[in-house]
């Protein structure tokens, strides 16, 4: 009997020293379990506290542009000129003056000479050097004129 008692002795020392050994490397992977699991969780409770704040973040700035888009309608009346701001240069000393009033554009067509107008067709047979009607040989030495040429 005190052999099976020794033997049994033994034998539950040798378990309880493998069950042991065997605790201590799963409790190391368990510790790195758990720092991931917390890791994991500190990211996603940082996204979620990011995008939080971009969301409060914008509509607070939605609200402040919608504030100032109203005050700028409500200071502008319609037909209203919009008040222009002063120039960053000019420190607001003096008075503020108009600059000069830009002719218009004009045809540069109509600014040459002999286009004043369009000459009725009597006009054009009595204007100095055109060839009277009838004087075929008139017509003849006008170069690029019908019928006439080298």
């Amino acid at each position: 009997m005190n052999k099976k008692l020794l033997t049994l002795g033994v034998a539950v020392l040798a378990v309880a020293f493998l069950v042991f050994s065997s605790f201590k490397k799963t409790r190391e992977q368990q510790m790195a379990e758990i720092d991931q699991m917390v890791t994991m969780k500190l990211d996603e409770l940082r996204a979620q506290k990011d995008a939080e704040c971009t969301e409060r973040v914008n509509a607070e700035a939605d609200r402040r542009f919608q504030a100032v888009l109203a005050e700028r309608a409500a200071a502008t009346k319609p037909g209203q000129k919009q008040p222009s701001k002063p120039k960053p240069g000019s420190g607001g000393k003096g008075p503020s003056v108009d600059p000069l009033p830009q002719p218009s554009p004009s045809d540069p067509q109509k600014e040459r000479p002999g286009a004043a107008g369009n000459p009725t067709p009597e006009q054009q047979k009595e204007r100095p050097g055109a060839a009277k009607p009838g004087d075929v040989e008139q017509q003849k030495k006008r170069p690029g004129a019908a019928g006439g040429g080298n």
